[in-house]
């Protein structure tokens, strides 16, 4: 049966297509399918066989429509396919023109916008410019201003922020000019800058500082006279001897040290505390590098002091180890050049040692404080090993 419908099915190709076509049917093919009842063979054999051959029909088939159409181009079939194809041609140069066109205007913008860029990149570079200068004069003004505060931390910040790297320049100049605009500021003023000048960073900056705020001082004595010169002299110093070879830094160092421990020494000496007590309060770490200097004296000046002045001195001092260290000092001095009349200077110093030992015990009670009390409270018996501290004191309390 399924025989009979593949020859009806073939039959009815062959009828439609060969019109226009001419086909490759074997003979011996037609007579097999039209004699399938009466044949031998598998009806499943018989089928593959006509499957075969109905795809070489099918190849047959595509390529005489192909030979039709190459051979009757004024078909009408070959006219309507010919009318598509220029058609799409139009549609495609329709649609290349239009590209073109666009792409073209693309790139006239684009030039246009890239020149429009470089006008804003222009004009914006002027802009940082004129920004950049603002912005470099408003840190210089902050600098002025947090030095002029005290506030030196804030200053350096801004420092570098002007510098960005560069030579300070002018600068330097202008910083100690500033401090002398205000006379009855300049004193303020340049502790403020020397604490600023001391957290700057590189020697030959901070020389070259100090360099110029010593030549400003020598136009003012006082000043010269005057523990802020000492305070210079010691913030010169650790760069001045940091290096075997700095001839300058030692220089400026002797020029501002020298004359300026005269000075002080001699308010010690003629009994003017209060300027050693500022220094003694406001800079104790600087005062520490020069307290024995001020209190020891060679042999013509410790015997024509004023003793009882001088003994007094000790207590004026801010700190407990300050005025214990003093005290040290003088006995030291009184054991050394006193040793035939030592009785009187003990009793006297004793008594202000009471007075020390009380301010001492009623602080911290500084472990340190309270050593240095005992030793020197020994320091008393070194003339006359029988008469100690307790001794003096007693024979002070008599009086």
């Amino acid at each position: 049966m399924r025989a009979i419908i593949v020859v009806i099915l073939v039959g009815f190709l062959l009828g439609t297509l060969g019109q226009n076509c001419e086909l490759n049917v074997s003979e011996s093919l037609m007579k097999r399918l039209s004699n399938s009842t009466q044949s031998g063979e598998p009806c499943k054999k018989l089928w593959n066989t006509v499957v075969n051959n109905f795809r070489n029909t099918r190849l047959n088939l595509t390529t005489c429509h192909e030979l039709a159409i190459a051979a009757s181009a004024t078909e009408p079939s070959a006219l309507e396919c010919q009318k598509k194809l220029d058609s799409m041609k139009r549609e495609m140069q329709t649609d290349y023109n239009y590209y073109i066109t666009a792409l073209q205007r693309r790139i006239e913008q684009t030039k246009s916008d890239a020149k429009q860029y470089q006008q804003d990149k222009t004009t914006l570079m002027r802009q940082w410019e004129i920004l950049g200068r603002g912005l470099k004069s408003y840190h210089r003004n902050l600098i002025f201003l947090n030095i002029g505060a005290g506030s030196s931390k804030q200053a350096i910040k801004y420092f570098h922020r002007y510098l960005e790297g560069q030579p300070p320049g002018q600068l330097l100049d202008d910083l100690v000019v500033s401090v002398y605009r205000d006379p009855a500021l300049e004193n303020e003023r340049l502790e403020h800058l020397l604490d600023f000048a001391r957290k700057l960073a590189g020697s030959s900056l901070k020389l070259s500082l100090y360099h110029q705020i010593y030549s400003a001082m020598l136009n003012r004595p006082k000043q010269c006279d005057s523990y802020l010169a000492m305070i210079l002299a010691l913030d010169v110093g650790p760069i001045a001897f940091a290096t075997q070879n700095n001839v300058e830094g030692r220089r400026l160092y002797l020029n501002v040290f020298n004359p300026s421990l005269a000075h002080l020494k001699r308010a010690v000496e003629t009994g003017n505390y209060d300027e050693i007590v500022t220094f003694a309060t406001k800079y104790p770490n600087h005062f520490e590098e020069i307290e024995n200097r001020l209190s020891t004296f060679d042999t013509n000046s410790w015997n024509g002091i004023d003793f009882n002045r001088f003994v007094t001195y000790p207590n004026r001092l801010p700190l407990s180890k300050q005025r214990l260290e003093a005290f040290r000092m003088l006995l030291l001095q009184i054991n050394q050049r006193n040793k035939s009349d030592f009785t009187d200077r003990l009793v006297k110093v004793a008594k202000e040692l009471e007075q020390c030992e009380i301010f001492v015990t009623s602080g911290k009670n500084d472990p340190v404080d309270l050593e240095m009390l005992r030793t020197v409270k020994g320091l008393f018996a070194k003339l006359d090993p029988n008469k100690d501290y307790e001794y003096y004191l007693k024979e002070a309390k008599k009086q």
